[in-house]
């Protein structure tokens, strides 16, 4: 394999594990008044942490996506009852067809979300549970493992072409 194309390889690989992106993983999907209501978080799995909660609110008839409403989410923990409540809006959403929270989910296991959207005087809402994991600190505290081998190729096709070169001249 030549050395432009393990390089090529090598930054792939590495660039995916710190892509942002709006989405993530379904949690929830269901029908509330005249809406319907997807909520993903990121990163998926779900841990404990910092989290991405984005929303998709659309008609239930035609399914044509709601840009125009205000939309709450409370987070109640079932263990400890902690709460945590934000408002989700399109300004701090990548696609701009979500609306976004950023929020800590101090505690693993299952969570309450409410999701309360105010549209033309009218409210809706709905809810649901979702299960965090434990963080991934632990996860966090091998990267030094998953990134040496990488490092030692990288290492060795210098060297080679160094050899190369030197061989040549």
């Amino acid at each position: 394999m030549k050395p432009r194309k393990l390089l090529l390889l090598s930054v792939v690989f590495l660039a995916q594990a710190t892509a942002l992106a709006d989405g993530g993983a379904v949690q929830l999907r269901t029908e509330a008044g005249a809406f319907v209501i997807t909520v993903f978080t990121s990163p998926a799995p779900l841990s404990a942490g910092p989290v991405d909660i984005s929303l998709l609110v659309q008609n239930r008839d035609g399914l044509e996506p709601v840009l125009d409403a205000d939309v709450l989410l409370a987070l109640r923990a079932q263990p400890s009852r902690s709460e945590i409540r934000a408002q989700a809006s399109r300004q701090k959403s990548q696609n701009k067809l979500l609306y976004a929270a950023p929020v800590t989910l101090v505690e693993s296991g299952k969570w309450q979300i409410a999701v309360t959207i105010l549209r033309n005087g009218e409210r809706t809402a709905a809810a649901g549970t979702i299960d965090v994991a434990p963080t991934r600190e632990m996860v966090a505290s091998y990267w030094g493992y998953v990134a040496f081998p990488p490092f030692m190729i990288v290492a060795f096709v210098v060297r080679e072409r160094l050899i190369c070169r030197k061989e040549r001249g």
